[in-house]
């Protein structure tokens, strides 16, 4: 049974369906959240409404300024770079931390998590919002596995803020390895922290150097 509080069941329901409205694209990035456009939209009370917005806030979504309002938040490209630069930071952290110190049984759950996605990610007809926030929700339970509370805070606002603006809808739609979550818990499985580090190295760039090998190839292809 759900023990909270009604208002506090309508709040999550708002957040849920909004931040999956946000990400899907229904928003776009710097769009304006008017809050009595979202209480008609939702069917709640604006105290819901602003409740819903200040944890989107929380997670790096949206934004709040004087005289502007709240808008959906949106990065520059020196912001995106700033950003995945931070990322890849904490990933390739979270990687050298769990190949130290993940259990065996961590390191199986996290295994299991990833066919699950890597399943999702090769099925057709796919829910591209809903998706998109499973294959986050993954990195985030790797980064919440290392026991580290503040690896995952800074993640999710990072890869959130990211998502928004550069369509991480758009890379999922490559066409990744079958395996291409499983290799990289393997990875950590095998201790080798080097080994780690490399893989979730080339698991973030994935999508920029399969765009680029391609680019080439087409190039090459047409001077032939």
């Amino acid at each position: 049974m759900d023990k909270r509080s009604p208002s506090q069941t309508k709040s999550s329901r708002v957040y849920g369906e909004l931040r999956r409205d946000i990400t899907a694209g229904a928003f776009r990035p710097g769009e304006h959240l008017v809050r009595r456009d979202l209480v008609k939209r939702y069917g709640v009370s604006i105290s819901i409404v602003n409740e819903a917005l200040g944890r989107l806030s929380g997670d790096g979504l949206v934004e709040t300024t004087e005289m502007i309002g709240t808008r959906v938040v949106s990065l520059s490209e020196e912001g995106l770079r700033d950003e995945f630069a931070l990322r890849e930071a904490v990933e390739r952290h979270v990687a050298r931390v769990l190949t130290e110190r993940a259990t065996d049984k961590q390191l199986a759950t996290l295994l299991e998590d990833a066919r699950m996605l890597d399943r999702w990610m090769n099925e057709l007809g796919h829910d591209d919002g809903q998706g998109s926030l499973l294959h986050l929700e993954f990195h985030l339970k790797l980064a919440r596995t290392t026991g580290f509370a503040s690896l995952e805070e800074n993640l999710k606002r990072m890869s959130m803020r990211a998502l928004l603006t550069t369509r991480w809808l758009k890379n999922l739609r490559l066409p990744h390895p079958e395996d291409f979550h499983q290799q990289l818990v393997q990875a950590f499985m095998r201790r080798d922290v080097v080994a780690a580090d490399e893989t979730m190295r080339a698991h973030l760039h994935y999508a920029d150097e399969y765009q680029a090998k391609h680019a080439a190839g087409a190039v090459a292809a047409s001077t032939s």
